[in-house]
């Protein structure tokens, strides 16, 4: 998520069914643990997310991500 989330950032999130596009979300991805990206759409199966650095390309990009997986949106970094 560089430049705008870096490693060693400490992120509040919280808990909601509100999910919109843009929002920026920490998910419990089945392989990588607890990760941070960006919803990118939403559909009845699920959410694709992105992350904000764009030179780098992840698998989790071309994944639904289910919304169970969702722990909650950030609304703070420091």
């Amino acid at each position: 998520m560089e430049p705008n989330y870096c490693s060693n950032d400490h992120v509040f999130c919280i808990k909601t069914k509100k999910i919109k596009v843009n929002d920026v979300v920490v998910l419990n991805h089945k392989i990588h643990g607890k990760i941070i990206k960006r919803v990118q759409s939403i559909n009845e199966n699920g959410l694709f997310v992105s992350g904000d650095n764009k030179t780098y390309d992840s698998s989790i990009t071309n994944e639904c991500q289910p919304i169970q997986s969702i722990i909650g949106r950030v609304f703070y970094k420091v």
